[in-house]
């Protein structure tokens, strides 16, 4: 666990921090308006402490019955039929938490309601935006439930997640069905808890006439509305700080691939400069020691010369650090290429000395040699710009990923919050599509 109280300022300082360092050019300021108006909202909202929690799931799973039975009152509407809710709609919540200002409940039309691509898309991007997510299902999950979970999860999204209607199943049936969610959400790193409500339970009566009829009974949600309580007291303000850094690191993805795609031409051309530059160095210097440490000094030189052109600078000691660690993931740069120019090396020395003994016949060879080497030079150099571009793009060091960074870390020191969250192995998995085309 970590210390919850310093968290919210912590990160306010460090987004703050982080946004000033951009640099952002007019262009990239019109351009990424949108999401930076969305991030301003979300650290507003952080700091005055107003929390958005949403409802979400398939058309006619009674999202807007729970609403209005944790509230204790008819504000959202419901209809016999399904598909009532066609747009957001939100209501502050009159219950008083412990460390938050505000606690806003909104309902969400369903996943399969609106037929629209679109219209679809922008809902649960309305969705994603609120802080924490009620998550629910009236019976045993759908593969459609079951792919939005996962993209919620990808997304660093809180679910708690909640079956309604558990007044229609006796304890052997919930049991099943519980069973069965369980298992298809194998991918929680913990077991799920699952909150069972009833929002709008109906008992059947039956007239004199002989007439069945339903007669509303009062809603079970007493348990989720004192475990929903509990959650916002002891977590509200963390919410808001992964809110806020999500949507700062999904900002900052799109600015790094912009800069990257617009940078392109003028990146191969860097890199063309240095790798003549270092295969220039390599066919006149005959000690292999000395092309190695000036072959790094060139390399380093090129990571913060293309960090400078991305507008993503980083010092002397952190390029050397990146192109140390480039070569050591690379074997070309680094056992093999030591292992060729260590034979390539030994040969031209023998051929050198031998000279003498053979009239100069036997430098003719050393010529090859040095083309090989600066081949060699060439295309390590070209394959270090390549990747110190890659690691621009997906990087999360010290200098450039402190959004992502605290994210990680929020994630990684609280438990609670990693089983709402699917389990922090699923949220470290590589989201990007292939990015190649932004790499010089």
């Amino acid at each position: 666990m970590i210390n919850k109280k310093n968290v919210p300022e912590k990160c306010k300082f460090l987004l703050s921090q982080w946004k000033e360092n951009l640099n952002l050019t007019n262009y990239e300021k019109t351009k990424f308006k949108d999401i930076l108006n969305q991030l301003d909202f979300q650290i507003k909202k952080l700091d005055k402490k107003e929390l958005q929690v949403s409802v979400y799931g398939r058309v006619g799973v009674g999202k807007s019955s729970l609403l209005n039975a944790l509230i204790e009152k008819q504000v959202f509407p419901t209809d016999i039929i399904n598909g009532n809710t066609k747009t957001l709609k939100s209501y502050k919540w009159s219950k008083r938490f412990k460390t938050l200002n505000k606690v806003e409940l909104i309902d969400s039309p369903g996943i399969d309601e609106i037929n629209n691509a679109n219209k679809e898309e922008l809902n649960f991007h309305n969705v994603l935006d609120t802080d924490l997510i009620l998550f629910v299902i009236d019976s045993d999950i759908t593969c459609i439930e079951l792919n939005y979970i996962e993209e919620l999860l990808r997304y660093d999204k809180p679910i708690l997640l909640v079956l309604n209607r558990c007044d229609q199943w006796n304890s052997k049936e919930a049991k099943l069905i519980l069973s069965s969610i369980h298992k298809k959400l194998s991918f929680y790193e913990n077991k799920l808890k699952i909150a069972l409500v009833a929002s709008s339970p109906r008992e059947a009566i039956i007239k004199t006439d002989g007439k069945v009829r339903s007669k509303q009974k009062s809603p079970k949600v007493d348990i989720l509305k004192r475990e929903l309580k509990d959650i916002i007291n002891d977590s509200g303000e963390l919410f808001l700080c992964i809110n806020s850094l999500r949507i700062a690191d999904q900002f900052y993805k799109l600015l790094k691939e912009n800069r990257l795609l617009k940078k392109k031409e003028a990146a191969q051309s860097l890199i063309g400069k240095y790798a003549t530059l270092k295969a220039s160095g390599v066919a006149i210097n005959p000690f292999l020691m000395i092309d190695l440490i000036t072959g790094l000094a060139c390399d380093s030189a090129l990571v913060i010369q293309l960090s400078k052109l991305y507008g993503l600078e980083v010092g002397g000691p952190s390029a050397r650090q990146l192109v140390k660690k480039l070569s050591l993931q690379n074997s070309l740069l680094g056992g093999a290429q030591i292992g060729i120019q260590v034979t390539l090396n030994i040969f031209k020395q023998i051929l050198i000395l031998a000279a003498p003994l053979t009239g100069g016949l036997s430098l003719a060879p050393t010529a090859p040699i040095a083309i090989a080497q600066i081949f060699l030079a060439i295309h390590a150099t070209k394959l270090i710009g390549r990747l110190a571009a890659y690691k621009f793009l997906i990087g999360t060091n010290r200098n450039d990923g402190k959004p992502r960074l605290m994210l990680n870390y929020l994630l990684k020191k609280n438990a609670d919050l990693r089983i709402m969250l699917g389990g922090f192995r699923l949220l470290a998995s590589n989201m990007d599509k292939n990015k190649n085309f932004l790499l010089p």
